[in-house]
């Protein structure tokens, strides 16, 4: 896009130059550039896709929770058909919020930047969990809760400061919202390593001695 367009300025849209426009730039190019018929299996193959993007979300999660919740804490003992109930019933419940969300988006400057910063707020301390258990074989519970703890912290920080005003605005990130995943993964990795290093090693279990 970027070398198309710098090439035939002419061909761009002076709204679409501004800033905070750029999401428009590639529907315009499909519908000025391309011929029909491309045109036509281009905006097929970007439905199929969100489809199936979609559909794998609802089915991933509606599991999870079936699975993590539901068959843990609520019914041990429940039959394939109340699994399936609650899988359709999580399917719709998921995809309502989901279109929901999808609609409080239209009113977005930019889908991509509200992308990354969810992803910093949501990644950042599974990322940090995951690079904790793998630079410490020593690392405890303790020692994940509370680099998990800190890294909450700062990624509700990070995110919710920049809207601070009056004398919490003194406290504000001077820090770019892209880089929340980064400082929320630091955050949970070298809080879990100090921990993990003051608190010692995890406990094993003692080995199982065979009576005789």
């Amino acid at each position: 896009m970027f070398a198309y367009y710098a090439t035939h300025p002419d061909l761009l849209p002076a709204a679409y130059r501004e800033p905070g426009k750029s999401d428009s730039v590639f529907p315009w190019f499909i519908v000025t550039a391309l011929p029909s018929g491309i045109t036509g299996l281009l905006i097929a193959s970007i439905f199929a896709a969100a489809m199936s993007t979609i559909s794998s979300s609802l089915n991933s999660t509606a599991t999870i929770l079936l699975n993590d919740y539901y068959g843990r804490f609520v019914n041990r003992e429940a039959t394939e058909r109340q699994k399936m109930r609650v899988l359709y019933l999580t399917t719709i419940v998921v995809g309502v919020i989901g279109t929901g969300i999808g609609v409080a988006m239209i009113s977005v400057k930019s889908a991509l930047d509200v992308w990354w910063m969810l992803a910093g707020v949501f990644g950042g301390g599974m990322l940090g969990l995951f690079l904790l258990g793998y630079l410490s074989k020593r690392t405890n519970n303790r020692a994940a809760l509370a680099g998990v703890s800190a890294g909450v912290l700062v990624i509700l920080w990070m995110s919710l400061s920049p809207k601070w005003t009056g004398a919490l605005a003194a406290f504000k990130s001077p820090f770019h919202g892209f880089l929340t995943i980064v400082f929320g993964t630091l955050a949970v990795v070298l809080v879990g390593l100090l921990v993990t290093a003051w608190a010692g090693p995890r406990a094993r279990p003692a080995p199982k001695v065979p009576s005789l």
